[in-house]
């Protein structure tokens, strides 16, 4: 269980937050069975000097994740713009004018 404090009104506020985490000591200490154990309801974080440091994905979460498209295949993508760099320009102009108080 790890407890999160807030702040609200001045007042500090503890909450607990039920996650799926173990301490490294305890994989140290039992080995990957410690971990095998809890990837059954998920990734598992690992808590090292208080800390998060690391997630344990089982194979099948790592095939989800990985499934689709990655960050460089969206931005590899061509853009499909509809307007050029001149139209751009004038928009962006007429809204600072506006800002200003201008137009």
């Amino acid at each position: 269980m790890l407890h999160l404090a807030a702040i609200r009104d001045g007042a500090a506020a503890i909450h607990q937050v039920s996650m799926n985490s173990i301490p490294a000591q305890e994989i140290e200490r039992r080995g990957m069975a410690a971990v095998d154990d809890l990837l059954h309801a998920g990734p598992v974080q690992v808590i090292e000097n208080e800390r998060p440091c690391y997630v344990i994905l089982s194979a099948v979460d790592y095939e989800r994740l990985t499934a689709g498209p990655s960050a460089w295949d969206w931005l590899d993508r061509p853009s499909h713009a509809t307007r050029d760099q001149p139209t751009i320009d004038a928009d962006l102009a007429a809204e600072r004018a506006a800002w200003n108080g201008t137009a």
